[in-house]
C-alpha cells in the first residue's frame, strides 16, 4: 500500500474498523470498499491518512450500526456497543506495534442498512 498522506489517527482507526471486521490479508482493502460501495483507491488514502469525509464517514456507520462518528473521528469508544466496543478499542497491528491480531479478537455480529 502506498501511503502519501501522513498518518493520522482517523487512518489508524479506518484500518482497525476493516480489520476488526474481518478483511484481512490479501484483497482485504478491495473486499472492504466493495462492501463500503467505493472505489478502493478511496479506501487507501483513507487509510493512509487522508482525511476522512462525510460520505465516506455516514457510509461506515450506516454498514456498522455499532460503530459511531465520534469513534471515527474522536476515537471516543464511549457510544460503540457492547459487541463493537472491545473489537475497535485495540490499536490496529499493522499501525500500531504490540496491537492484537484481529483473529485473536472475538466475533463481532454486523448488521448492514442501506444506503438508500
Amino acid at each position: 500500500m502506498d501511503c502519501n498522506f501522513p498518518g493520522s489517527d482517523e487512518s489508524k482507526r479506518a484500518r482497525r474498523l476493516r480489520e476488526a471486521m474481518g478483511f484481512n490479508g490479501r484483497g482485504a482493502q478491495q473486499a472492504f470498499a466493495n462492501f463500503l460501495g467505493v472505489e478502493r483507491g478511496r479506501w487507501n488514502n483513507v487509510e493512509c491518512g487522508a482525511p476522512l469525509g462525510k460520505e465516506m464517514a455516514l457510509r461506515i456507520v450506516r454498514k456498522f450500526p455499532g460503530v459511531t462518528l465520534d469513534w471515527l473521528f474522536l476515537g471516543r469508544t464511549e457510544g460503540l456497543t457492547v459487541e463493537m466496543a472491545p473489537a475497535l478499542s485495540e490499536p490496529s497491528k499493522g499501525n500500531d506495534a504490540g496491537g492484537d491480531s484481529p483473529s485473536s479478537l472475538p466475533p463481532v455480529t454486523v448488521q448492514t442498512v442501506g444506503l438508500g
